[in-house]
C-alpha cells in the first residue's frame, strides 16, 4: 500500500470519526424522569445570566447553568407530578442582589404547590447573602456545626490612591457629575460626601429590602429580625432557638426525610431536569442577552471568563429580532455596569430601530446602570428587580501617569509627536491644560448626548433627568419612584409586559427565543478554529482591546461596591 493511500484511509477514517462525535453530541436524549422525583439545586459561586458554552460542553451536549435554568426548573418542578419536592443546597454566593431577588420570588412561588422545599446550609460562608435565598423555602437546614453569620449590612469599596501614592503613580481623572464614582477607587482614600450619600442610599435601600423579605418568608415580625440581625452572628444552636433556622441536619438526614415521605430518595440534579423545561408557544418573543463590560465591536469574554459586551454583537442580535416577522416582541435582558459610549450608542440606536417596528421591553439584572441604562433608555417600557442598581447617569474620562513609577525602577522613554494632542492618553505625561479644554467639551458632549437620550426615551424633560442623574447610582425601588423604572420584577414579568404591549392574551404561553443562539458541537468547533486563527479574537488582541477603552469617555459605574 502506497504512502498516499494510507495517508488517505487515515485522514478518512477521521472524518468519520469527527461525523460521528458530531452526530453524538447534537442527538438528544430522553431524560426519564422518577415518581416521586426530588429536584436538587446547588447555588453557589456566581450565576450568569449568559456563557457561552466551551467546545468540551458542546462536545458532550451540555450547556453551562445560567439563570433561567433555575428559574424554569423551579417553576416546571411547581407543576410536574413527578416532582415531590425541592432541595436547595446553597453555599458562597458571588452574585448580586437582584438575582437573588428572582430565584428567592421563584422559590416562594413553588411554596405554594404544596410540595416540600427545604434550603440546605451544609457549607462554609453563610452570611446575608446566602440567608436572604434561604428565607425563601418553607424549611431552612442547617449543618450542626455551621454558624449562621447574618449580621447587619456593610457597603465596601476598595480605593487604590495610598497604593498609587507609593508607586509615584498620578491618577488624573474627570467625570460629570459629583455622584460618578467609578474612578474614586484611584483618586481617593475614603469615601467623598458624595460618594458615601450615594453608597448609604444603596445600602438602606438593599437593606431595608433584605429585612421585609427575610422576615415574611421566617414569617416573623420585621422589628423582630432586624434586632435579631443586630445580635448577630449566631452558633447552629441559637439559630435554632431563635427561629433562624427551622432544624439541624446532616445530608443524609435530608434524604431520610424524602425517603420516609415518599419511600425513596430519587434525586433529580438541575443540569438534568432542565431538559423537562418546555418552551412551546404559537407567539414568539425574543430575550435578548446584554451582559458585561460593553465595548465597541463584537463580544466576547474576559481572561477570567466573564463576558464583554460588543456594541456590534448586541445590535446584530437586536436587528435579527426586529427583522424576523415570527418574533411579536422583544425584551433586552441587560446585566451591565457600562463602558464603552460608542459601544453603548451602538446598541441603544438599534433598540430605538427595533421599538418602532415592535414591543421592546428592558429587564434589568443585577446592574443596568450608566451605559447600561443608556441602552435601556429608548425601549418602550422598563422592568427592574428591586435590588437593581441602576441609573449612573454620567461619564468620565482620565488615565494614570505612571512616569513616576518608570523613574523609581529606573527606566525611561522618548517620544516624537506630529502635534500638541497626539499625546493626550500618554501614560508618561499628565493632561496639559489645553488637552484638559478638550477633555472638559467632550465630558459636557457626552453627557448633554446622555441627558437628552434618557430625557426622550423617558419622556422627561431634560432638567429633570439632570436632577437624578449626575453620575448617581440608585437600587431598582428608588428607581421606580424617580422615573427611571417603569415597573418592579423580573424576567417573567418584562415577558409578561412584552406579551401584554405585543397584544398576547395573558393566559397564552409563548416560545422565547434567546439571542445569541446556542452553538452546536459543529458550530463551536468551526467558532474555535476561527478564533484560534484569527488574531482579532486572541487573548492578547481582547486585552488591548479592554484596555483601549480606557481611554475614550466613558460611562460606567463604580463596579467595586461590594454590600454583604
Amino acid at each position: 500500500m502506497t504512502w498516499g493511500k494510507r495517508r488517505a484511509i487515515v485522514i478518512g477514517l477521521l472524518i468519520l470519526a469527527l461525523i460521528v462525535l458530531v452526530w453524538a453530541a447534537s442527538k438528544p436524549t430522553a431524560m426519564r424522569i422518577p415518581t416521586n422525583g426530588v429536584l436538587v439545586i446547588n447555588a453557589s459561586g456566581e450565576i450568569e445570566e449568559q456563557k457561552a458554552p466551551d467546545i468540551f460542553s458542546a462536545l458532550n451536549g451540555t450547556t453551562p447553568i445560567v439563570l433561567h435554568d433555575y428559574l424554569d426548573a423551579i417553576d416546571t418542578a411547581a407543576t410536574d407530578s413527578h416532582i415531590t419536592g425541592l432541595v436547595v443546597r446553597i453555599g458562597p454566593l458571588e452574585t448580586g442582589w437582584a438575582k437573588l431577588e428572582e430565584i428567592r420570588t421563584h422559590l416562594l412561588n413553588f411554596r405554594k404547590s404544596g410540595k416540600p422545599s427545604i434550603c440546605y446550609l451544609g457549607y462554609d460562608g453563610i452570611q446575608n447573602p446566602e440567608y436572604y435565598l434561604a428565607s425563601a423555602c418553607k424549611e431552612i437546614w442547617l449543618v450542626p456545626t455551621a454558624p449562621v453569620s447574618i449580621r447587619g449590612m456593610m457597603a465596601e469599596a476598595l480605593f487604590l490612591r495610598g497604593t498609587l501614592d507609593k508607586l509615584k503613580i498620578v491618577p488624573e481623572f474627570y467625570h460629570i457629575a459629583e455622584f460618578k464614582t467609578a474612578t474614586n477607587m484611584f483618586t481617593e482614600k475614603k469615601f467623598t460626601p458624595a460618594h458615601r450619600e450615594e453608597v448609604e442610599g444603596l445600602l438602606h435601600s438593599v437593606y431595608n429590602q433584605y429585612l421585609e423579605d427575610a422576615s415574611s418568608g421566617r414569617n416573623m415580625d420585621r422589628a423582630q429580625f432586624e434586632a435579631l440581625l443586630n445580635r448577630g452572628p449566631f452558633a447552629s444552636s441559637d439559630a435554632v432557638t431563635n427561629k433562624i433556622v427551622d432544624r439541624l441536619g446532616y445530608w443524609d438526614q435530608v434524604q431520610d426525610y424524602f425517603k420516609k415521605r415518599d419511600g425513596k430518595w430519587s434525586p433529580i440534579s438541575l443540569g438534568s431536569y432542565r431538559s423537562s423545561v418546555s418552551n412551546d408557544g404559537t407567539e414568539r418573543i425574543a430575550v435578548v442577552y446584554a451582559s458585561g463590560l460593553i465595548v465597541s465591536g463584537d463580544s466576547g469574554s474576559t481572561p477570567a471568563g466573564g463576558s464583554v459586551m460588543g456594541g456590534d454583537s448586541v445590535a446584530s442580535d437586536i436587528r435579527a429580532a426586529r427583522t424576523n416577522s415570527g418574533i411579536k416582541a422583544i425584551v433586552l435582558r441587560v446585566d451591565s455596569g457600562g463602558g464603552s459610549v460608542v459601544g453603548s450608542e451602538v446598541i441603544r440606536r438599534e433598540v430605538e430601530l427595533a421599538d418602532a417596528v415592535k414591543p421592546v421591553v428592558v429587564s434589568m439584572s443585577d446592574v443596568a446602570a450608566s451605559g447600561g441604562y443608556w441602552i435601556a433608555a429608548p425601549a418602550r417600557k422598563i422592568v427592574a428587580d428591586r435590588n437593581t442598581i441602576t441609573g449612573s447617569i454620567g461619564v468620565l474620562i482620565g488615565k494614570l501617569n505612571v512616569s513616576g513609577l518608570y523613574n523609581l525602577l529606573g527606566m525611561s522613554t522618548d517620544s516624537v509627536t506630529t502635534s500638541d494632542n497626539a499625546s493626550l492618553f500618554s501614560s508618561q505625561q499628565n493632561f496639559t491644560p489645553a488637552q484638559r479644554d478638550y477633555i472638559q467639551k467632550s465630558l459636557d458632549q457626552t453627557y448633554a448626548d446622555f441627558t437628552k437620550g434618557v430625557a426622550t426615551g423617558r419622556k422627561m424633560t431634560v432638567e429633570a433627568v439632570d436632577k437624578i442623574g449626575k453620575g448617581r447610582v440608585w437600587s431598582g425601588s428608588q428607581g421606580k419612584e424617580l422615573g427611571l423604572v417603569d415597573e418592579l420584577g423580573g424576567l417573567d414579568r418584562a415577558v409578561e409586559v412584552a406579551k401584554n404591549l405585543a397584544h398576547i392574551p395573558a393566559g397564552e404561553s409563548v416560545r422565547l427565543v434567546r439571542y445569541p443562539e446556542e452553538r452546536s458541537f459543529f458550530q463551536e468547533l468551526l467558532q474555535k478554529e476561527k478564533d484560534t486563527t484569527s488574531e482579532s479574537q486572541s487573548l492578547e488582541s481582547m486585552l488591548r482591546h479592554i484596555v483601549s477603552q480606557m481611554e475614550p469617555v466613558q460611562a460606567r459605574i463604580p463596579y467595586e461596591l461590594h454590600i454583604r
